[in-house]
């Protein structure tokens, strides 16, 4: 079992990749990893990948609490080159030194071992959840960043080359071993196929670009019995497959129209599988329905933002009765990725709804408690009123008692003065 890390620039088109010139079946998309099981004969291509960063290879999934024995039990020796080193990917801070003892320990009954960060023979890369750990270690990296290759750099600029990285990938999902661009320019994709040794006839209608490809095919030292440049009417060539291609564009209302024409016209001479670029702008369902051979299907369409203004339409088209595993599998992708789009949203939706319901719940506490507070002080309020009122009534009773017995004290002795005075 493999796990592919694929680029996040654009995760469908890295998906579709790996899975088309890889001949993966069975894959399943877990954020940017790819779990899949890679055909020994196709171990050969994985370097070809472009929107592929990382190749590892699952050595054993265990419980999480099991990890440092299980570290300890495998018999690493069997891997071992030279040197180690241990790297953890989890959502949580591990300390990587501590399972590094661990594999460490495994090692040191054979031989002596030691670590190396940079480079290291041996990488071993553990992924942790909360139930399970996954160890795995990194059959491939790839380090080319293709910032070499970008149009300004070239020796003769085409303004509206697209970028060396998707240029690879679209050579890669037709995984031919001769291409076909009707529409070569500058050669920006050409260039790319002869760097993996893919043949290739590039067409153009004007002498002074193909002149140009030639100047930047000689720059990059493409094998010059490896292709064909040819200057020719794109619309006029039948049967056309193996075709990679980025059409022609422009903005304005009378270009629309020409290209337009063009496109239609170009359409009608697909015969086999085609990966064809065009920008969002354009018509680009209509001209597919009304212009693409009965014989042939549209297996998926991605989009490419490039900037603003600027988002591209990867088509891949194929055969009908033609290649089924490679329409099953755009199909799947296009699907699959429609189905986490469709879990995102309804986990946000349910995180949403939770949050709500939280915010409900503290503010329904907050109301019961100032309700509870409100009537804790109207009844401490009341019995303090009660307990006052109770406390001037004892003493108006009081004061009146007062008074009735100076009263009665009084006449008394008035009574006893005039019992005296009579005898």
């Amino acid at each position: 079992m493999h796990l592919i890390l694929l680029s996040g620039e654009n995760l469908k088109l890295a998906r579709l990749e790996a899975e088309t010139l890889l001949r993966l079946e069975d894959t399943r998309l877990e954020g940017n990893y790819l779990y899949c099981t890679i055909p020994t004969e196709s171990m050969k291509l994985v370097n070809r990948l472009s929107y592929t960063k990382k190749l590892n290879e699952i050595v054993f999934v265990t419980a999480h609490k099991n990890l440092e024995l299980s570290l300890k039990a495998y018999p690493w020796i069997n891997y071992y080159e030279k040197n180690f080193c241990v790297r953890i990917t989890s959502d949580e801070h591990y300390d990587e030194r501590y399972y590094a003892g661990f594999v460490w320990q495994s090692l040191e009954k054979s031989i002596r071992p030691a670590v190396n960060l940079d480079n290291a023979g041996l990488s071993i890369e553990i992924f942790i959840s909360k139930e399970k750990a996954v160890v795995t270690r990194v059959l491939y990296q790839n380090f080319e960043t293709f910032e070499n290759r970008k149009a300004h750099l070239k020796p003769v600029l085409h303004p509206t080359a697209m970028h060396p990285k998707m240029a690879r990938a679209l050579v890669n999902i037709v995984n031919s071993n001769t291409i076909i661009d009707p529409f070569c320019g500058a050669c920006g994709i050409l260039i790319e196929a002869g760097l993996l040794g893919v043949k290739f006839i590039g067409y153009d209608i004007d002498k002074n670009i193909l002149e140009s490809a030639r100047i930047n095919l000689e720059h990059y030292d493409i094998n010059p019995d490896h292709y064909k440049l040819i200057v020719k009417d794109s619309t006029t060539i039948r049967n056309l497959q193996n075709v990679v291609t980025d059409l022609p564009y422009g903005k304005s209302s009378k270009k629309s129209e020409e290209l337009i024409t063009l496109y239609a016209k170009f359409l009608r001479n697909l015969s086999g599988r085609a990966v064809i670029v065009m920008p969002s702008f354009m018509p680009y369902k209509s001209l597919l329905e009304k212009n693409l051979p009965k014989s042939l299907t549209v297996l998926t369409i991605i989009d490419h933002y490039v900037h603003k203004s600027l988002t591209r339409k990867i088509i891949v088209i194929d055969k009908k009765s033609g290649n089924n595993n490679m329409i099953k599998k755009a199909r799947k992708s296009g699907e699959k990725a429609k189905i986490t789009k469709k879990k995102i949203i309804a986990k946000k939706k349910t995180n949403n709804m939770k949050k709500i319901s939280h915010k409900q719940n503290k503010h329904n506490d907050a109301k019961n408690k100032n309700v509870s507070n409100i009537s804790h002080r109207k009844t401490h309020t009341k019995k303090k009123n009660v307990k006052k009122i109770v406390h001037k009534k004892k003493i108006r009773h009081h004061i009146l008692k007062k008074k009735n017995n100076k009263k009665k004290s009084n006449r008394l002795i008035k009574s006893k003065k005039s019992i005296k005075r009579k005898k």
